[in-house]
């Protein structure tokens, strides 16, 4: 798998400050600016002020006539867009807004439709729609109001997906060059940053852009992106409204595009009660989170993440943080907080050391200090649970499967019960409904059923070495450790040494285990319907 990520949030706000009228203070932003490649663009003024009173009037004008804007009280915006192509050329937009008894406010910018701009957007096509719907199998996961996809947003992803792919553009330790930037002396080019390509295309609200280079398809980035924690941030933002995701060649750009906010609670990832979470990860991102770590090396395990959204909060600090497993063992876990990862600002991620181990439950607690934009501070304390997945890919499956039925039977307080099916006749065997290829067909010896050792460590979500010394099989699993002998009549359990008749047996270089007798040792239920000739294990 060839993968580079990279993350870039642009956030198109109110910066630019500008003199009083009267007594009341404001500032503004005005979009589009530059050259811009639509022939419908949204005009778009940002108007922030103390005063609470609503404007008496106000009058847009595109090149001196008149424009019908209409105001968002709650946004601060005005806004028009041409219900006419405009042709391409120079144009100049006046604002005047006047307030009860404060002086009109004028203010005006200038755009350039380009000769090539487009007036129709092209409609998505059936693998953009595949990674819109992967994006919102997530969004269902976190109970986050689904993204709709936005056809300025959608051009704009797909145009510079075009250029990375005809540039061959690469992201790496060894190169200088980044998959959010463009250069202006390359074919292709529309905008350096992700915001002058959003104003290019006549996008004027809040912005953020994750970027991969990914061999697979969409959906498998989006799972890719999702995985890695700098990337997964905007997937879990409430605030996101629309996307854009395109896929040309290799490259893959989400552009998400984000309202606004005053109050939002910590979303915490993996969510709580998850059942299906991936082991590990490999660290194929850009910026590196081991990056202030020198001590650290991938894989690591798969990174856990709090934070808060909303424009109220302004920074958080991280009190403490702590892993523990089924056992109530910590596990050791590096931590990035805004005071060490200058990419972090109401977020922290804790990263363990290794991989987690396979189908096992963990605890996280956090505790962070909380301060708001009015210099109020809070201490908050948060705890859950998680569970990691048996195989690897067995959550992400259900999870595109059905998003809704995924939420219903992955995330619960009830105890975990798994399944495990394998046919005497199949070349697959399933775990809670999954398919996944045998590596060797089942046999029957003797009446009793035989199953490939690894397998079955597989769908039980345990571990297994060979012991050439003593011709045995070790399956492991947490703290249990079994020792299955194939040249005698006698297994192990943590060390202590029993009698079998139905032992571990060679067929050929495999060794082959009979299915109750490990479910005696893991303490799990088996049947099997001889209709189907099927062994179905419950644990």
């Amino acid at each position: 798998m060839l993968l580079s990520l990279a993350l870039m949030l642009w956030c198109i706000g109110l910066t630019i400050p500008v003199p009083q009228a009267q007594a009341s203070s404001y500032s503004y932003e005005a979009a589009p600016k530059g050259t811009v490649g639509v022939t419908k663009p949204n005009l778009t003024f940002y108007f922030d002020t103390d005063l609470t009173l609503a404007p008496s009037s106000y009058t847009m004008t595109l090149n001196g006539q008149s424009v019908p804007a209409s105001y968002d009280h709650d946004k601060g915006t005005f806004t028009y867009t041409p219900d006419k192509d405009l042709a391409p050329g120079n144009y100049t937009v006046q604002m005047s807004i006047t307030y009860p008894g404060y002086k009109p406010i004028e203010q005006s910018w200038s755009f350039t439709v380009a000769k090539d701009a487009i007036s129709r957007f092209e409609a998505p096509a059936p693998e953009d729609l595949a990674g819109l719907a992967a994006i919102n199998d997530y969004r269902v996961l976190y109970g986050l109001p689904q993204l709709q996809m936005n056809d300025r947003l959608l051009a704009m992803a797909k145009a510079h997906a075009k250029y990375l792919d005809a540039n061959k553009i690469a992201q790496d330790d060894k190169s200088a060059e980044s998959l959010h930037n463009q250069n202006p002396n390359k074919p292709g080019f529309f905008g350096q940053s992700p915001r002058e390509r959003a104003a290019y295309y006549g996008y004027s609200a809040k912005l953020g852009e994750d970027a991969a280079y990914h061999v697979g398809s969409i959906g498998e980035t989006v799972d890719v992106l999702f995985d890695a924690p700098y990337h997964r941030s905007p997937f879990l933002n409430p605030d996101a409204k629309e996307v854009g995701i395109a896929k040309i060649g290799d490259y893959t750009i989400i552009e998400f595009g984000f309202g606004s906010s005053e109050n939002s609670p910590i979303v915490v990832s993996p969510t709580d009660g998850e059942r299906y979470v991936p082991t590990s990860f490999d660290g194929n991102e850009a910026p590196d989170p081991l990056r202030m770590h020198t001590d650290g090396n991938y894989p690591v395990g798969y990174p856990i993440m709090a934070q808060y959204f909303g424009e109220n909060v302004d920074k958080i600090k991280l009190l403490s943080a702590e892993l523990t497993d089924n056992a109530k063992q910590k596990i050791d876990v590096f931590a990035n907080s805004p005071e060490n990862d200058d990419k972090l600002a109401n977020a922290v991620i804790l990263l363990p050391r290794k991989p987690l181990q396979a189908d096992q439950t963990y605890l996280v607690k956090l505790s962070l200090q909380v301060t708001k934009k009015d210099g109020t501070t809070t201490t908050e304390s948060k705890e859950w649970n998680f569970t990691t997945e048996p195989l690897p890919q067995l959550g992400k499956t259900k999870l595109h499967r059905n998003a809704s039925d995924y939420l219903k039977q992955a995330v619960t307080v009830l105890p975990i019960q798994r399944k495990a099916s394998f046919g005497l006749d199949d070349s697959s065997y399933t775990v809670d409904g999954v398919s996944f290829p045998m590596q060797r067909t089942p046999v029957i010896v003797d009446g009793f059923s035989y199953l490939y050792i690894r397998d079955l460590a597989a769908a039980l979500g345990a571990n297994v070495e060979w012991d050439e010394q003593q011709r045995a099989a070790v399956y492991t699993k947490g703290t249990l450790k079994v020792t299955l002998y194939t040249t005698r009549n006698a297994y192990e359990v943590n060390g202590d040494l029993r009698q079998t008749d139905t032992p571990a047996r060679l067929v050929g270089d495999n060794t082959m285990v009979p299915v109750r007798l490990l479910a005696e040792v893991l303490g799990a239920k088996v049947d099997y319907a001889e209709a189907t000739r099927t062994v179905m294990i419950t644990y």
